[in-house]
Parts: C-alpha cells; sequence; structure tokens
C-alpha cells in the first residue's frame, strides 16, 4: 500500500489527481488533499505518509519549503513536484530538496503512474527485508527468556504497542499462503513468523494500549477465511509495550493456543485471560507415583505401567496441561526407563525419541496425543519383556562366558545386566540362585584360577606382572586377596609350585 497526501492550492487539480491515483490502483492510497503546505505539514506529522505529491507556489507554507521541512522531519517520505512552470531553476530547487521527479502540468498520467508503480515496489521491497530482518529477531525474542533479551539485537517495532498470536494447524504451509494474501488486507501492521516448533506466531502493532477485545478482533476477522483449511487452534495474548516482553507474550499465546487440544471444535481461540488457571507442573504429579511406576518398569508389568500413565495422563487433562508440560512429563518417565531398564536405549533410540516428540507437538487433541505417547512407551516395554523372556534360560551362562573371557578387564554390575537385558538386582539375585555364589565372587574364582596358573607356568612374569594381567593392578590388594583366597602368598605359591616341578 502506497498512502499520498496532494497539495495544490487549486482545488480542481487536487482533487481530480486524487480521483484518477485512487482509480488506478487499490493500492495508492490517498489519505489527504490540501490546498497549502502549512496545512499538509500538520496532517504528515501526525499521519503515516509515504508520498508527497505538491505544487510549488501556495500560500503559507510553498512546495519547496514543503520538501525542505519534510526532508529534516521524515526523511523517508518521497516528494513529487507538480507544477505549471517550466523554468530549471525550479526543478533544479526541487531536486536538490530530494524531490524524486518534477512533473509539469497539466499531469501526464502515464507519467505519473510509471513514478508510482516505481515508488511502490522499492516500499515493498524495503518493507519486505525489514520484515524478514525483524522476523528473525523476533523469533530470537520468542524463544528467550526475558533476562536475556538486553543481550539480542536492539529490535524497533512499527508501532509502541504489540500482541503475539500463534496458529497451530496440519497445513501450516496452506496457512501461510492463505495469511500473507489477507491479513495486510484485514489488519494493519502484522508480521508473520514460522517458529521451529510447528506454529505460525503474528505479531500485530497498535498505536494505542489493546485491552484482550481490542486483541481477539484480528483473530475473528481470520476465521471466515481461515477455517475453511481445516482445524486450526489459535491463542492471544496480552498487549505489551516493551520489546523485552516479546517471550513472555509468545509463551502466554502458545499456552492459550494448548487449551484447543482439549476443545475438539474445527476452529478453537483463546485469549489469555480467558484461561481459569495457570500450566499444571506434572513433576510433582510424577513425583508422587514414581517409586511405584519405577518397581512396575523394573519387573515389566505392563498392565500396571499402563494404569500408573492412566493416573498421570488423567491428571494432565483435567488440569488442560500445556503440550510443554505433557512433553516434559514424558521425558521423565523416558528418563526412568532409560535408567531402570538395560536395553531400553535399543528399544527406544534418542531419534525414536525425537521423532515422537515432533507427532506429539503436531497433536491437535489430548487422546491422539495420550495414544501417541502410550503405544510408543508401551511398544519399547514389550520388546524388551519378549527379549528377556528369550534370554531368561541363557542369562547366567552368558555372563559367566563373558567373565572366563574378559577377567583382566574392569567389571561393572550394570553393564553385566544390561547385556542380558535384566535390571542388576534381579541379575545378581537369578545368579546367586543357579550358581550359589554372588557375580563378584565368581570374578574373584576365574581371577585366582588364572593367577594360579600364569604362577605355576610363567616362571619369568613377575607377580605384579601377573596381578595385572588377572585385573588387579594394585600388587598390594593381589598380595592379600591371592593370600586370603588360596591361603599363601603369590611369591610363595610360586616358590612351592616350582619345587614341586623340580623335586
Amino acid at each position: 500500500m502506497l498512502r499520498m497526501v496532494i497539495v495544490d492550492d487549486e482545488s480542481s487539480i487536487r482533487e481530480g489527481v486524487a480521483k484518477i491515483i485512487t482509480k488506478e490502483n487499490e493500492a495508492f492510497v490517498v489519505t489527504g488533499v490540501f490546498s497549502n503546505g502549512q496545512d499538509a505539514l500538520d496532517f504528515i506529522t501526525a499521519s503515516d505518509i509515504d508520498v508527497v505529491i505538491t505544487d510549488i507556489r501556495m500560500p503559507l507554507v510553498d512546495g519547496l519549503e514543503l520538501i525542505k521541512r519534510l526532508k529534516s522531519l521524515q526523511p523517508e517520505i518521497r516528494c513529487i513536484i507538480m507544477s505549471g512552470f517550466t523554468d530549471f531553476e525550479y526543478a533544479r530547487q526541487a531536486l536538490r530538496c530530494s524531490a524524486v521527479d518534477y512533473l509539469l502540468k497539466p499531469i501526464n498520467k502515464k507519467q505519473l503512474f510509471k513514478l508510482l508503480y516505481t515508488l511502490h515496489e522499492e516500499k515493498e521491497a524495503s518493507l519486505g527485508k525489514e520484515q524478514r530482518l525483524r522476523s528473525g529477531v523476533l523469533l530470537s525474542y520468542f524463544k528467550s527468556f526475558s533476562s536475556l533479551c538486553s543481550k539480542l539485537p536492539e529490535l524497533h517495532l512499527p508501532l509502541p504497542y504489540f500482541a503475539v498470536h500463534v496458529l497451530r494447524s496440519r497445513h501450516i504451509e496452506v496457512l501461510r499462503e492463505q495469511l500473507n494474501d489477507v491479513v495486510a488486507g484485514l489488519y494493519g501492521a502484522v508480521d508473520i513468523i514460522e517458529t521451529d516448533d510447528g506454529m505460525l506466531a503474528l505479531v500485530s502493532y497498535y498505536t494505542d494500549e489493546p485491552d484482550a477485545k481490542v486483541i481477539r478482533q484480528l483473530v475473528h476477522r481470520l476465521e471466515p477465511v481461515l477455517a475453511p483449511i481445516g482445524i486450526i487452534q489459535t491463542g492471544s495474548s496480552r498487549g505489551y509495550s516493551e520489546a523485552g516482553r516479546l517471550s513472555e507474550a509468545y509463551r502466554q499465546a502458545v499456552r492459550a493456543c494448548d487449551y484447543g487440544l482439549y476443545d475438539y471444535t474445527p476452529w478453537s481461540y483463546y485469549h489469555y485471560d480467558d484461561l481459569p488457571q495457570p500450566d499444571l507442573d506434572l513433576t510433582d504429579c510424577f513425583i508422587s507415583i514414581r517409586e511405584r511406576l519405577s518397581e512396575h518398569i523394573q519387573i515389566l508389568n505392563i498392565t500396571l505401567v499402563k494404569a500408573d500413565l492412566e493416573k498421570l495422563f488423567g491428571q494432565a487433562k483435567e488440569a488442560k496441561a500445556s503440550r510443554h508440560s505433557i512433553l516434559s512429563l514424558g521425558r521423565l518417565i523416558h528418563d526412568m526407563a532409560l535408567a531402570e531398564l538395560p536395553g531400553w536405549k535399543s528399544a527406544s533410540p534418542p531419534a525414536a525419541e525425537e521423532q515422537l516428540e515432533e507427532r506429539m507437538l503436531s497433536c491437535l487433541a489430548f487422546a491422539e496425543l495420550k495414544s501417541l505417547f502410550f503405544s510408543h512407551f508401551l511398544k519399547g516395554l514389550e520388546i524388551i519383556r519378549a527379549t528377556r523372556l528369550q534370554m531368561a534360560d541363557k542369562s547366567v551362562e552368558t555372563v559367566k562366558r563373558w567373565i572366563q573371557e574378559h577377567y583382566d578387564q574392569q567389571t561393572e554390575l550394570g553393564s553385566l545386566a544390561s547385556m542380558v537385558y535384566l535390571t542388576p538386582s534381579y541379575l545378581s539375585k537369578l545368579f546367586k540362585n543357579e550358581t550359589g555364589m554372588t557375580i563378584t565372587d565368581y570374578l574373584i574364582e576365574v581371577r585366582i584360577k588364572k593367577a594360579k596358573h600364569l604362577l605355576k607356568t610363567s616362571p619369568d612374569m613377575k607377580i605384579h606382572e601377573i596381578g595385572c594381567g588377572v585385573g588387579y593392578p594394585d600388587p598390594a590388594y593381589f598380595n592379600k586377596l591371592f593370600k586370603r583366597i588360596v591361603g599363601v602368598t603369590p611369591n610363595e605359591y610360586k616358590k612351592i609350585n616350582a619345587v614341586t616341578l623340580h623335586g
């Protein structure tokens, strides 16, 4: 849109020029016509004007003086001189004052329109570049906490006040195209930003501080245009004036939008002030059930795990928790499975969990989101349970064989348990039941047996070399342990066997 003011002391000329301009293109808007430069100046300084078309000789303030003052007050305004004077000196003075062109009366429409279209294209290109730069900075502000905004690039807002709106849909690309087409026509200054979590954010700007009713107007105007696209969830923030509160406004709009999860209507809209309660931190709900859930996960009782999850997600639904809170709850549950279940990384690799979160973010109904999480998590438990059942009869033999082959390495119970898809406590109990000894005692037995063999068959090896070779790099500890098990020190054992060998 190119906003213009026409200034000429002859009413027929200023009205005639205004008429042909507005008739040419709806993007050309004449916001005022004036008979002298002073009245025009008073209006322009209080308005948003792109182009001034002015005569030279007028009462009070003439055209050249008007251009000079505008150059000082609002240098971004483009000025065009129209005059019946062919004197080159007038043209030279006008161009010195930064007029973009000098048109002779009677106005040549073709020449005028060519000039206006050029100015319109320049404005659109400039606005596009400015908007792209601002959109990038806005996204940074959205994702930062208010205390960190001072470290971000300075942000110049088009108008003093703003509000943030977010829209979520399965058809973001179509939604974006529609918004680009309709926002400028339906409303004033608006920035459209595609966020990195699958939403579109709109920042609407206002001259005066907007209340909730004013903020709602933009979304209400968009509804009949966007509703045919499909299910769309929208939310709006309160109005603010400080750029440092953009992150707060964005989070308010997202929270309001998330209420649509529980709405089950094709078009849902909430303003932040519509919400009856703040977002619920589901961490407390998780803590209250953590011990029981942990036990059920360890023993892979899927029926009881599902019952625990039903309780947690029931609390989330009752509180109409946000997507962020539900995703955080999901991470807590996954982290518990990772800590308690050897093999969870194989059953639910990090890439699969990232993909799950992306899919959960795109859900437009709580039931869909819940079903997606349950399906993924319980399937992981089923995979581990099936593997555990397959290995149940071989677990102890597998661990014994590994110890016999790797007795010289540092051995951790957790690693052994992971190898056979058991929890450390369950493996310890199973091993003791089948062998009559603990895993640690079995490891010591294997190492001491190997040390005795080396002491008998490798007379050139030093005692500390044998200790290192069987997993005991500390000579003092090796000597003490060997004597406790065998009854003599390694050196004494070596001498006894040397005498026996040569005797």
